[in-house]
């Protein structure tokens, strides 16, 4: 089997048909299975997932058990020799399929890519970026306070400029693939083979940097990780971690990225 697409779902209903339509369209050239997680969902998500069957094969899970592990659940039972993970928020297109499939195959030294991410709009998301440093999400925090104080607008104007330095807004300007230090999970192309290297993506962390540090990982493993310009999927990017600091998502975020930081202090 030439491609595995993994799915997850949470609460999804909205995003399903858009989602599973453009992918199927997307795919109808490649030997593909979708594989596809319903993580626990309380809404109509699982009713809707079952109607693309047998196109869809899919999991259940009785309650939301994270990100990574239910990612893991579906890329056990992978068969394809390119896996992409993508998020149920998503819709594709077959030149983007192409250029990343290509990607990976033509260059045994890339373990992971993915291409431009955008909203409905048009407008292009920070897909790729430096690993999620402490000092990051200080400069992120602090930027947020500020810009909300008119009286502050040159400090807000010099925090910006200093929190450039975890994005890649200049090389996404070009035509040309580029090295990053990681890609957010919403849409990651990889060889099956890169999974015997580096293993798994990390249980302990249940929603947040799981995506960071696979890149991480790939990394360490002597391989890139390519982000492709040229191309673009649609991303609406409904960040459940955002909604409110003290939610069960956000609380999972932190928890996450203190276990990242723990386990790669010495980044």
């Amino acid at each position: 089997m030439e491609l595995s697409v993994i799915l997850i779902c949470h609460n999804s209903a909205n995003d399903i048909e858009p989602c599973l339509d453009s992918l199927l369209k997307a795919c109808s050239l490649y030997d593909y299975e979708i594989i596809a997680v319903d993580n626990g969902s309380t809404d109509h998500s699982a009713s809707l997932l079952e109607k693309y069957e047998p196109k869809l094969f899919l999991l259940h899970n009785s309650n939301n058990q994270g990100v990574a592990k239910a990612r893991n659940k579906a890329l056990k039972l992978a068969k394809g020799d390119i896996i992409w993970i993508l998020d149920m928020d998503t819709i594709v297109n077959k030149e983007a399929l192409d250029k990343m499939w290509q990607c990976c195959l033509d260059d045994a030294k890339i373990g992971l890519c993915g291409c431009k991410l955008t909203d409905a709009d048009g407008h292009v998301q920070d897909s790729c970026r430096k690993y999620p440093r402490l000092s990051y999400k200080y400069l992120n925090l602090l930027e947020s306070r500020i810009n909300s104080h008119r009286c502050l607008k040159s400090l807000h104007s010099n925090l910006k400029s200093r929190n450039e330095r975890q994005f890649y807004h200049q090389e996404m300007n070009g035509n040309t693939p580029f090295e990053v230090e990681y890609l957010i999970g919403a849409c990651q192309m990889f060889r099956h083979s890169v999974l015997k290297k580096v293993g798994y993506l990390d249980e302990t962390i249940l929603y947040g940097p799981e995506d960071a540090d696979f890149c991480l990982r790939i990394h360490q493993a002597g391989l890139q990780v390519k982000y492709i310009p040229d191309v673009s999927i649609v991303h609406h990017y409904r960040r459940g971690s955002n909604k409110s600091p003290f939610s069960r998502l956000s609380l999972w975020h932190a928890k996450g990225l203190l276990y990242f930081w723990w386990k790669n202090r010495k980044l």
